[in-house]
This record gives structure tokens, C-alpha cells and sequence, in this order.
């Protein structure tokens, strides 16, 4: 039998890779895509179990209005079955320091009318005006002050404002919610850019049948167009010789291509799949030395009935976000009493995510990337003791949890190449010196080697980053061929 001839090998069916092979067979490549999952969508897939369709963690889509995938959506010609639903208000609930009980507040999600986070956070009048100042400036900065900000913590930026506490502790919950990176090493310049696309489209969105029926939908469009995808096909290899792609290999066979482009992470791709012989000693150092996101401890309660009325609520305490010093002492085993809940209730959205007169509620909160850490059993014991404090009335209408930490995430996406990696819950950390102008190139120094992904080529965060991520890179790809067939 006469071998396939393909252009380009995408490797993993997540955003970031469904939308690079899209793209390209959009503009007339011959695409396979291998997956070593049975099933296409990377980390936001979206799985169903007795009755229930769900995420493995909280996921919404930021920005809400006008996300990447909408623009992935028009692009190939079928923008009307994004079935986009908004996320019209959530619930906040925050405990001051020495305060006994949390406060709540049900918020409109338009980024209009900062007022419900100003009584959450009991401002006085000239609280408040100093924080409308600084939220002003915020959402203020161009591109070029952004890029300065990008070897600046979000720490050390809000220490040139004027910030009342209530707002300085949001936004360390908020580092660890939307980055899962500590406030004092995550990127002033990410952070903000994710600040300004709520401010200008919402806090959150869903889509009907969950993340995982968009990601589905692409990948028919992609078979309907003539690429194939490969489930169950686990790349051992990228072939490589005389510096330039060749294909990949799996268990069962070779496939060759002249380009080849990961969605499995800078660190696995460089390491694991292609080898370190290939690459000059200076960019593996530089890449060994790159730092992972955070993971996320999820525990996905099923309730008896409907009890939670807003699509997502957060609980956070000025004990429970993390900082650089939190971080570490979590990691020595000291397990706060609090902890930042962050959960979403798909059935809100789209009542079909759950059998009739029943919830599930998807609730987490950030830990470690290592698949191996002694910490997350006890973070889940904790996220537990948060959502019956703070919901208790949900807390007594589950009928039955499950838990998913780094050890899942890694085992169904990112392959742990190096200590303490590999369960992140998005993919490279989002801070000081990985962002912005000095994210890594999406181009690597193999040549016909790319990345699409959280890793490289778009900022902001999630299905938004990887989406972007996986659009751009096919620009690069088309430019790449441009170049080869010129010469």
C-alpha cells in the first residue's frame, strides 16, 4: 500500500492543536493528528458519566464575548454552532482577615459597575475612590507599557498604586484563580491583559454541550475537509536528522511529514520527544529552566438537587490566596486551614449537562504541578471543608464526589519529563520572564518544528491562549512552506 503523503503532523487534539490543523487545512495542507487519548480535546474535554456531562476542572471561557474560538468558529465558515452562553452574574463570597464569616455578593459579570466588589470588599468612600483609580489605570495600559511590565510581579506593580487592601487581595485570589501562579511571580503584563479583557467583554462564558462539543465540532470539520485523526496513537518520537523534521514515530508506525507541530508542552517536545542532542546546551538550559503552572486540586461534587442559582462562585479569605511564601510552605506540608474555592455549575448554562432536578458542581483550588506531591489528598480535604462552610446547603445535597489533581492532568496530557512537572492545569507558568515579549517562540531551532499550546504564541490564559496560540502558529507554518517551496 502506497504511503499517505502528509504536510504537517499536529501531535495532541487540545485547542491549541485542533486549531493549528484547522487552520491549515483551511488554507489547502494535507494534516494528521495523533492523539494519544481515545478521545480529542486535551485538557478542557468535556466527559459524560451517569447522566452528567462535565470538564474535568472548572473551566468558563475569558473573554466572554469575543473569544478565540469564535474567531476559529468564522473562520471555517460555522460561527453559528458556537452555542456561546454568558455568564450573567456570580457568586463572591470573601472573608476578611479577623473576620468570622464570609460576605457574599451576587455580581453581574458586564465589567461595568465595579460596586457589588466595592461592598464585598467594605470600601469607604475614599476606598473606593482610590480603587477606581487604580482599576482605571489597569485597564488603561497600552501594549507598550504592558511590555514593560513584563519582568514586573503583579505584587510589585500594585506597590506603585494606591490600592485599598480589598482590592490588593482580590487580585492575589485572582492570580491564583485565572494564572494559578502566586501574586508575587506572576507577570504584571498577563495579568493584566486578562483584567482588561474582562473589563471590555465579561468574566465568563460556557458553551452548550459543554467545552469539549466545540473542541468535538472542529475535529469533524477537520475530517469533513480531508485530515485525519488518530486516536490512541501515542508519539514516542520526533524524527529528526540533519537538523529538519521528518515525521514521528509511534508504537505501530512512522508517519512523515516535513513539519511537525506539538501541543505537548515545550519541555516533553524538547526533551522527550525530540532529544537534547538535537539542540544547542544553551536553549535546554534555558528550557530546564523555564517554571511550570500550577496544578489544580478539583473535587466535582453531584448533588440530589439543584442548589447553586449563578453558573460560578469564588470563596477566598485574605488566609487563602498564595503567595510566593504560602506557596512554598504548602509545599513543606503546612496545609492551610482555607483555601481559594473556585467552582462552576455547567448545568446552569445548559440544563442538558445534568439529569433533571440534579447538580454538578466542579470546584477546585491551586497546588502543586507535581503529579507526585504528598500535598494535594490533604488540598482536597480542605476544598471539602470550603464548600460545606461556605455552601453548606449544597454540602448536604451531594450524593457522591470525585477527585482529579497533576497526577490525572498528566497521565491523559502532559507527559512529566522533569521533577515536580507535568500536572499543570494549563501549561508554563505565566510569570516574571515567561511572558509577553519573552514567552518562548512557537518556532523551535529544529527546522519544520513548531509549538501550539499555553506554551508558546499567544498570551491571556486557557481555551483563549491555546486557541490564539494554535492560529498563530499556522501563520508561521504557511510562511515556513512559503519559504521552502520559494527555495
Amino acid at each position: 500500500m502506497k504511503e499517505k503523503k502528509w504536510d504537517v503532523i499536529v501531535i495532541g487534539s487540545g485547542p491549541g492543536g485542533l486549531a493549528c490543523a484547522a487552520m491549515l487545512v483551511k488554507s489547502g495542507k494535507r494534516v494528521l493528528v495523533l492523539e494519544k487519548n481515545d478521545h480529542v480535546g486535551g485538557k478542557p474535554v468535556t466527559v459524560e458519566r451517569g447522566g452528567y456531562r462535565y470538564e474535568l476542572g472548572p473551566k468558563l471561557q475569558v473573554p466572554m464575548r469575543d473569544p478565540a474560538f469564535r474567531t476559529l468558529f468564522r473562520e471555517l465558515g460555522m460561527e453559528d454552532r458556537l452555542g456561546q452562553v454568558l455568564l450573567d452574574a456570580a457568586t463572591l463570597c470573601y472573608r476578611p482577615d479577623g473576620s468570622g464569616e464570609f460576605r457574599v455578593q451576587v455580581a453581574p459579570q458586564t465589567g461595568d459597575d465595579p460596586t457589588p466588589l466595592f461592598d464585598l470588599w467594605d470600601l469607604d468612600d475614599s476606598e473606593r475612590e482610590r480603587a477606581i483609580a487604580a482599576m482605571a489605570e489597569m485597564v488603561s495600559l497600552d501594549g507598550d507599557a504592558l511590555d514593560e511590565l513584563d519582568e514586573v510581579s503583579m505584587k510589585d506593580y500594585l506597590a506603585t498604586l494606591d490600592v485599598p487592601w480589598g482590592l490588593y487581595s482580590y487580585m492575589a485570589m485572582h492570580a491564583n484563580a485565572s494564572l494559578a501562579e502566586p501574586i508575587d511571580r506572576v507577570a504584571a503584563s498577563e495579568q493584566l491583559r486578562i483584567i482588561q479583557e474582562i473589563a471590555a467583554s465579561g468574566g465568563g462564558g460556557y458553551y452548550l454541550g459543554g467545552f469539549g462539543r466545540v473542541l468535538a465540532d472542529v475535529a469533524a470539520w477537520l475530517r469533513a475537509n480531508g485530515a485525519e485523526i488518530l486516536t490512541r496513537q501515542r508519539v514516542g518520537e520526533i524524527l529528526v536528522s540533519d537538523g529538519r523534521v521528518r515525521g514521528v514515530a509511534t508504537a505501530g508506525s512512522d508517519f512523515h511529514a516535513p513539519v511537525v507541530v506539538s501541543s505537548a508542552g515545550i519541555q516533553p517536545t524538547v526533551l522527550k520527544l525530540v532529544g537534547e542532542r538535537h539542540f544547542d546546551q544553551g536553549f535546554v538550559e534555558r528550557l530546564r529552566a523555564l517554571e511550570p503552572g500550577g496544578g489544580w486540586a478539583t473535587v466535582r461534587y453531584f448533588l440530589d438537587r439543584p442548589v447553586l442559582e449563578t453558573g460560578m462562585a469564588l470563596a477566598y479569605s485574605d488566609q487563602s490566596w498564595w503567595d510566593l511564601a504560602r506557596a512554598r510552605a504548602v509545599d513543606d506540608g503546612e496545609i492551610p486551614d482555607e483555601v481559594t474555592l473556585f467552582l462552576t455549575v455547567p448545568a446552569v448554562f445548559d440544563p442538558t449537562m445534568a439529569p433533571a432536578g440534579k447538580q454538578c458542581v466542579i470546584a477546585g483550588t491551586l497546588c502543586s504541578p507535581d503529579p507526585l506531591s504528598k500535598t494535594i489528598e490533604p488540598l482536597y480535604r480542605r476544598v471539602d471543608a470550603m464548600f460545606e462552610r461556605v455552601f453548606p446547603a449544597a454540602w448536604h445535597a451531594v450524593e457522591r464526589k470525585e477527585c482529579d489533581g497533576p497526577l490525572e492532568v498528566s497521565d491523559g496530557t502532559r507527559d512529566s519529563v522533569l521533577p515536580g512537572q507535568g500536572g499543570e492545569c494549563v501549561g508554563l507558568g505565566q510569570v516574571v520572564g515567561q511572558c509577553g515579549r519573552l514567552k518562548p517562540d512557537p518556532e523551535l531551532p529544529v527546522d519544520g518544528l513548531f509549538l501550539a499550546g499555553c506554551d508558546a504564541g499567544a498570551p491571556s490564559m486557557g481555551t483563549h491562549q491555546a486557541t490564539g496560540s494554535g492560529m498563530k502558529v499556522a501563520g508561521l507554518v504557511e510562511r515556513w512552506f512559503d519559504h521552502a517551496y520559494a527555495t
